[in-house]
Order: C-alpha cells, then sequence, then structure tokens
C-alpha cells in the first residue's frame, strides 16, 4: 500500500505541473486531480493502518522493512501535502488571473452530484463568458476539497508520527 500511495503522489505531481498549460487547464484535469487525490487520500489511510497493525509494539523489536515503510509513508505524506499546496496556489493565482480580483462567488449553481460523493462531478466545458460564474464556481469548489483533503492529511501525518515505532521516533 506504501508503494501505491507513492505512486499516486507521482501522478498527482504530474497533474498539478500541468495546471496553467492553456491545453490541459480545464475541468477535465481537475477531475482527474480530484479522483487522483481522493484515491491517494484513501491509499494513504489503508496504509497507514495495515503498518500500524503490522509494527508490533510500540517498544518492540521492530524489523528493518518495517521501519523503512514507515519512513517511505511520512516521506509520501509530507510530498503529497505539499504538492496539495502547489496545486491550490496555482489554481488561485489561476482563478485571480482569468476572472479578475473577484474572491470566489457564493453561487447556488446547479452541479450534478455523484450520489456515492458529496463532490460536484466536473464536467469539460467551453470557455465561453456565459460559463465563467459556473467554472469559477467550480474551481472554487476544488479548492475547497484540496483544503479538506490537506487537513486529512496533515491529520493522518499526525497521527503517524505519534505511533511511530520507538527507535524511530528517537531520530
Amino acid at each position: 500500500a506504501v508503494q501505491e500511495f507513492n505512486t499516486l503522489v507521482a501522478l498527482h505531481r504530474e497533474q498539478v505541473i500541468s495546471i496553467g498549460e492553456i491545453t490541459a487547464d480545464c475541468p477535465t484535469l481537475r477531475a482527474r486531480m480530484h479522483s487522483t487525490r481522493t484515491k491517494g487520500c484513501t491509499v494513504a489511510q489503508s496504509a497507514y493502518q495495515h503498518l500500524t497493525i503490522i509494527s508490533g509494539p510500540e517498544d518492540g523489536e521492530i524489523h528493518p522493512e518495517i521501519c523503512r515503510l514507515f519512513i517511505q509513508l511520512q516521506c509520501c505524506l509530507e510530498m503529497y501535502i505539499t504538492e496539495m499546496l502547489k496545486s491550490l496556489c496555482l489554481l488561485g493565482v489561476l482563478q485571480l488571473h482569468r476572472k479578475g480580483n473577484e474572491p470566489c462567488p457564493e453561487s447556488t449553481a446547479d452541479c450534478r452530484v455523484d450520489e456515492s460523493s458529496d463532490v460536484p462531478i466536473l464536467e469539460d466545458r467551453s470557455s465561453s463568458p456565459v460559463d465563467f460564474p459556473h467554472e469559477s464556481w467550480l474551481v472554487c469548489t476544488d479548492i475547497e476539497n484540496i483544503e479538506s483533503d490537506m487537513r486529512e492529511m496533515r491529520n493522518l501525518l499526525s497521527k503517524l508520527r505519534e505511533t511511530m515505532p520507538l527507535p524511530l521516533k528517537n531520530q
């Protein structure tokens, strides 16, 4: 699970790098980023749970491979949080650049919602002036979702640091 999370962090990083490219920055990219981020959060939680189960008692002898996995998960979580922060900054800058200096609108725009999720389904749309308020609202929703995922991953990182085996805590 840690290796899968590492792969998802790398994929998310590549997607973040694409923000702002005229050919790539669109609702479709943001939808892919949301999907990758959601899966990454789920896999990170799973990896953490798996590690806490296999690590054994906190003060007991710990296998070097388990130590390596704890360290790798911690590093991946730190990178993941950093990449989410970058995506927040980039989306925020693009939002201001494209729409002027108006803050995120308080919108009650209609948006399809997948029943299995409370997150709007992002659809590829043309960039006609009529779509700007809706597009702006979608970007604001993306930003709120990223902030929520960042809080979740920061909490997980704190839990990971608290539950790390004693030999790793002392380093």
